[in-house]
């Protein structure tokens, strides 16, 4: 009986999620106004504000629970240190990283374990946001059986560091080292793109590389005004970001590059064999080294080696005005919401192109901007935002932002592998880590919101019927079967036993204080009907309803 009630509320998440705030019929028109930009000077930040931040920064709320020293993802160190400096704090924290050793579990189950226990939440959230952006699946890399590495999982071990290491510092550098990284050269062809055969005569170019990075990793489709609209011709109509002659122009530009050896450059026409150890090498035998027409009619320097003209290339691409817009917007989607109002693009825009010293492209002070903006902080979500203010919860969210809001831990000794059991459960829910199907990740940025009337729901994208209900069925296991064997272990000691209280908890630290009169009197209703069972029982199913409502589904 307990699964059919849960495919009827999980499916409940498409059709009322529009009345939960991500939508309405008339939300493509409600007003966006500015903003009084309050000061983040303050040293405290209120509990909604607090567990609000940490839904945008975190993988979900957890509460200390008497822990001392706080810990620094916890709501009540926010709570007392404030918003500004509680980020200052995670830019600091130690890094987690990436084993891709064969003895090391699979680095879905690294990255969950990571997401739910490790304390750089930011630089991880932040790091996921990159990996949808800057996509490469381990899926498309194949292992070498002649060699003692597994070279899917240390290609994008190496990869996800990649992306970790440079979550906080310039887009233009993260650029180079995406362009480089052998990974990436085998998922979108950048290796062995020859420019020559071993004859010497010119030979088409794989052009799927300089395609992606222009459409997907910095300049998108069309022109783009800097508050993330659409730049229109006298027609109305959307103007190209770039044309199919730039496209191959950069194909040819990022022509030579191949794999690391110890031997050096191929010869003419000839290929290095893979090797994911170290970043690629340019090879000017195999290079076009003729003039290029890039954007805004840039040109380069004729003759001139591969590693010139890579810089270069990506030089043009970083400069261009289309960059800090594109990139902003998909941020601020994966961290805050997925309609953000163009003032709040803009005035990310703005720290992109200059993050107060002249630097153009610190995601630090970009990352910063997004949470500090009053359109993300605030005890409520703004009221002139409210149909339009909010995202779903991924399917990797719902899963940590359940384990880490219940207290959970994830105990990885022995045979135990709780992170790949909670990857397992992603995976059902339509989000498989590090495995998205295809370059556009697990859902497009642009998916429209089902009757979104104009709106995007870009994690609606995986929502249907079966991953509907597999949200319910994981809900399920983990509160009302023990998962302790598998090492992910939740407390409900620390819930309140009385029905009232319980409710009052739930609204409090899951839905931040705006739970509705609706949903509270629903799980009282439900809690002290007497077929409910033990204290225990009605814990369990006030648990289990409330994280199927669309109120916390939304986080808003």
């Amino acid at each position: 009986m307990i699964h059919h009630t849960a495919l009827a509320l999980a499916l409940c998440v498409v059709g009322q999620a529009q009345a939960q705030g991500l939508s309405s019929e008339n939300a493509a028109q409600a007003p966006r106004e500015e903003h009084a930009i309050r000061s983040l000077a303050v040293t405290s930040a209120t509990e909604p504000d607090a567990i609000r931040f940490l839904d945008q920064a975190t993988f979900g709320p957890r509460r200390a629970n008497g822990v001392s020293p706080l810990p620094i993802d916890s709501v009540e160190l926010v709570m007392g240190v404030g918003v500004s400096q509680a980020i200052t704090e995670q830019l600091a924290a130690p890094r987690s990283v990436f084993d891709g050793t064969t003895a090391t579990v699979d680095l879905g189950s690294q990255f969950f374990y990571n997401a739910v226990m490790g304390k750089d939440q930011l630089r991880q959230r932040v790091t996921f946001a990159l990996s949808q952006i800057l996509v490469v699946s381990e899926s498309v890399i194949r292992d070498n059986t002649t060699t003692p590495e597994l070279e899917p999982k240390l290609a994008l071990a190496d990869y996800l560091n990649l992306l970790s290491a440079n979550a906080f510092g310039n887009y233009r550098t993260l650029l180079d080292a995406v362009t480089r990284n052998p990974a990436m050269g085998t998922y979108l062809n950048m290796a062995n793109n020859l420019a020559f055969d071993w004859a010497g005569r010119p030979m088409p170019l794989n052009e799927n590389y300089a395609r992606e990075l222009l459409q997907l990793f910095t300049l998108g489709l069309e022109k783009l005004n800097e508050d993330g609209t659409p730049v229109l011709d006298a027609n109305g109509v959307p103007i190209p970001a770039y044309t199919e002659a730039q496209v191959q122009a950069f194909a040819r530009a990022f022509s030579g590059w191949t794999y690391a050896s110890a031997a050096g450059c191929p010869t003419k026409g000839h290929n290095n064999a893979i090797s994911y150890a170290q970043p690629m090498m340019a090879c000017d035998v195999n290079h076009d080294s003729s003039a290029q027409t890039l954007l805004r009619g840039a040109v380069t320097t004729a003759g001139a080696s591969a590693t010139v003209h890579l810089q270069q290339a990506l030089d043009n691409i970083f400069a261009d005005p289309n960059l800090p817009p594109f990139i902003s917007k998909q941020l601020i989607q994966h961290l805050v919401t997925s309609n953000p109002s163009p003032a709040y693009v803009r005035r990310v825009v703005a720290v992109f192109k200059n993050n107060g010293s002249g630097v153009r492209g610190d995601l630090g002070a970009v990352v910063r901007a997004i949470l500090e903006d009053p359109e993300a902080r605030g005890d409520q979500a703004p009221a002139q935002l409210e149909a339009t203010y909010g995202r779903l919860r991924s399917p990797v969210l719902f899963i940590t932002s359940l384990v880490r809001g219940l207290n959970g831990t994830l105990d990885a000794t022995g045979s135990k592998n709780p992170g790949g059991r909670l990857n397992t459960y992603s995976r059902t829910l339509g989000q498989d880590v590090p495995r998205p199907p295809s370059v556009f990740s697990y859902y497009s940025p642009k998916t429209p919101l089902p009757g979104g009337n104009g709106l995007v729901g870009p994690e609606f994208g995986v929502l249907d019927t079966a991953t509907a209900a597999a949200r319910a069925n994981f809900v399920y296991d983990l509160v009302y079967s023990n998962l302790s064997s598998a090492g992910i272990v939740i407390d409900f000691t620390t819930l309140p036993v009385n029905p009232n209280d319980l409710v009052a908890w739930l609204g409090r630290y899951w839905i931040h204080g705006e739970m509705s009169s609706d949903l509270s009197a629903a799980l009282l209703q439900a809690m002290n009907d007497p077929r409910a069972g033990s204290s225990t029982r009605k814990q369990q199913l006030a648990i289990y309803l409330t994280s199927l409502s669309p109120e916390f589904q939304i986080q808003r």
